[in-house]
């Protein structure tokens, strides 16, 4: 019996595996797509045959497939069901909280230990100081799996027993990430417009990155105490600024979609009565549909 089945070998599930196997531990692999398994063989990767004889080769099952809905198509097919019982599955697939919840009950309802996860890292950073994971599950069945996982990222957290709760934070940082990869390049295409470098551009905002970070930390703490008076910046201040990025946009001739989504919410903010209120805000406008 190996070690660790990894089932799903797209460029994430192949990081995860190479770092397990590096590490040197005994890998199992299974991949819809079996030519995915060749490099891993090379490394000491044994691959399966089927999802279900992956399954039964290992007491851990890490599954990183292209989301929950492959998650079920693989792990419900007969041969598959039938092997989970007594293992434990650690589902590291992108996905919703009431997908996570969903899977979990259905794992469970198999004889299987569950936990679910949500990796913060691009593929080139597992197994390295610069990934982290958050999971999610029973303490005892996490710390079973804890130094497994710690082979994957430098940062392992548990974060507690209810099952989307990764999930949800995942989603709650790709919310950010969304804005930043938009802003980004929304900023790219008017230097681009002005004949300013795109490198120097992103020199320039890499400098702030202290400042971003002491921004997020303002934003979280105004928003857990629900405290958003004397600001420094307002709803009004943020809005007409974002008014003027919309307005620069559409004079250069670059797009105007991801500056007018902006500038409409901080509108309804500011029509709402929060205008003198801190930007961060915005948030009472993002609650509710």
């Amino acid at each position: 019996m190996s070690d660790v089945t990894v089932i799903g070998l797209g460029n994430m599930g192949s990081a995860l595996a190479r770092a397990f196997l590096l590490a040197g531990k005994t890998v199992t692999v299974w991949n819809r797509s079996p030519a995915r398994t060749a490099q891993l063989e090379s490394l000491g990767g044994v691959a399966a045959a089927s999802a279900g004889v992956a399954v039964a080769a290992s007491p851990v099952v890490v599954v990183c497939l292209t989301d929950y809905t492959a998650t079920a198509e693989v792990l419900g097919a007969d041969d598959v069901a039938g092997a989970l019982a007594g293992r434990l599955v650690i589902q590291l697939t992108s996905g919703t909280p009431k997908q996570a919840r969903a899977l979990d009950a259905w794992v469970r309802d198999r004889g299987a230990d569950y936990l679910d996860g949500a990796i913060a890292a691009w593929p080139r950073h597992i197994g390295g100081a610069e990934a982290a994971i958050t999971v999610v599950g029973p303490q005892a069945t996490f710390r079973q799996a804890e130094s497994l996982l710690g082979l994957l990222a430098g940062s392992v957290t548990y974060m507690g027993t209810d099952i989307g709760h990764a999930s949800a934070l995942f989603n709650a940082g790709l919310a950010y990430f969304a804005g930043h990869w938009l802003g980004f390049n929304q900023g790219a295409a008017i230097c681009q417009a002005e004949g300013i470098d795109p490198a120097m551009f992103g020199e320039t905002m890499a400098g702030l990155a202290p400042a971003f970070a002491e921004d997020m930390r303002h934003m979280g703490s105004v928003i857990a105490m629900d405290r958003f008076e004397d600001p420094e910046s307002t709803i009004s201040t943020a809005g007409a600024d974002i008014a003027r990025l919309l307005e620069a946009s559409g004079d250069l001739g670059v797009g105007t979609a991801f500056p007018a989504l902006a500038a409409d919410i901080f509108r309804r903010a500011s029509d709402a009565g929060h205008g003198a209120e801190d930007h961060t805000a915005v948030i009472k406008v993002l609650r509710s549909v």
